[in-house]
């Protein structure tokens, strides 16, 4: 199936009524940060933004010990407490996306009869309707994978050429004068076949290019092709979800019955790039989350917190390392399934009945993202308490 024709779905899931309410109410939130920014000095904003850059600093800190060591089954905490790869010897082989949704649904319903009894005898309490409802909430991909599904590969002669005598590198497309940039995109995207029939902005498409990769599975149909970088993340997420839940419950003959499902979608490329081409790069509000760029995620802001997609993108892409590497060692990764280990966790931590919503259209912001959390961050700020630090020391020793 081309990717166009399956980003039709969007077009019917966007006029739901839920999904319709969040994204009224997502407006309104980060229109809710902006003047809350517009209204604080200089000190406030810088004070707000080391708030948030602690917390990214906490999530990569918790993804450093979450990755499981020696077969362990638990590790980490609350959204990365249990933590299950996908294991094969050789790449799996994706015709369709509906391949890799099979693969998802088939192997989700595995893992959690390998491990339902293990998390059952971890709990005094009954966890029965807990499990009922599936071991994991979530899946995360690696964004190479989402591409070999929908077939996004392209020649060398498709995607490096010259325009108005320049040989473009698409690597190095942000290094171009925007002359050329434009030049080359309104060629490029008469040439790559693949992308035909989604209206990407020039900013879109050069995120695929520039996320291009020539490492690849050894499969003989990406012999001499680059793989591209996956545009509309968001909106594949939320299908996805939408798809592998809707089979897990059908293959499981409803034994097996998610509310609904997280997935997201990362790049193991540095996120500097990436953001230079999509107009973040050094702009205020749009912080940078390191060492990779998270791509897409479903549910709502509040549902799957931006952070936790990071952390859950961290930890996998230590699971995985690189395709290269994969080839070696003869174990390829695809994706990793993520749980908790207490159910008040998912219950407080996430909400399970919106993980499958459309967080917004194309690919994660982190301008929306950081606007949305701004109301949060300084209303935990402003409830601090105003400790007189004058005489803290007098105050401890006698």
């Amino acid at each position: 199936m081309r990717l166009s024709t399956y980003l039709k779905e969007i077009d019917r899931l966007i006029k739901e009524p839920t999904q319709t309410e969040w994204l009224k109410r997502l407006e309104a939130q980060v229109q809710q940060g902006e003047e809350i920014l517009a209204g604080c000095s200089l000190l406030e904003q810088t004070t707000l933004s080391t708030f948030f850059n602690d917390k990214i600093r906490t999530e990569e800190i918790k993804a450093w010990y979450g990755e499981p060591e020696n077969g362990s089954l638990f590790q980490g905490t609350s959204i990365s407490s249990l933590t299950i790869p996908h294991v094969t010897e050789k790449p799996i082989h994706l015709e369709t996306v509906h391949d890799l949704e099979d693969e998802i649904a088939n192997s989700y319903i595995c893992y959690h009869d390998l491990h339902e009894n293990k998390v059952r005898g971890a709990h005094l309490e009954s966890v029965e309707h807990w499990l009922s409802e599936g071991l994991y909430y979530g899946v995360v991909i690696g964004s190479k994978v989402i591409s070999q599904a929908f077939q996004l590969a392209t020649s060398q002669e498709e995607i490096i050429f010259s325009v108005e005598g320049v040989k473009v590198d698409p690597h190095e497309i942000a290094h171009y004068p925007n002359t050329i940039r434009e030049a080359y995109f309104l060629e490029a995207r008469k040439r790559i076949e693949c992308l035909q029939g989604i209206d990407l902005t020039q900013s879109e498409f050069e995120e695929c290019l520039l996320l291009a990769d020539i490492s690849k599975p050894k499969l003989q149909n990406y012999k001499n092709k680059l793989i591209l970088g996956p545009p509309r993340c968001n909106e594949l997420c939320a299908l996805i979800s939408r798809n592998i839940t809707t089979k897990i419950r059908e293959i499981s003959n409803g034994r097996i019955s998610p509310r609904s499902l997280m997935v997201t979608i990362y790049d193991s490329d540095t996120p500097y790039g990436y953001h230079q081409v999509a107009g973040y790069l050094g702009r205020p509000h749009c912080p940078i989350l390191p060492g990779l760029t998270v791509l897409g995620s479903s549910g709502t802001i509040d549902a799957f917190r931006w952070l936790y997609a990071y952390r859950t993108s961290l930890v996998s892409q230590k699971i995985m390392k690189g395709s290269i590497y994969s080839q070696v060692q003869g174990q390829f990764i695809p994706f990793v399934f993520y749980g908790v280990l207490v159910e008040r966790d998912a219950e407080i931590l996430l909400d399970l009945a919106r993980l499958s919503f459309l967080r917004y259209r194309r690919n994660l912001s982190p301008y929306l993202e950081y606007l949305f959390l701004v109301p949060s961050l300084k209303e935990q700020l402003d409830s601090t308490s105003h400790r007189d630090f004058k005489n803290e020391a007098r105050n401890r020793v006698e």
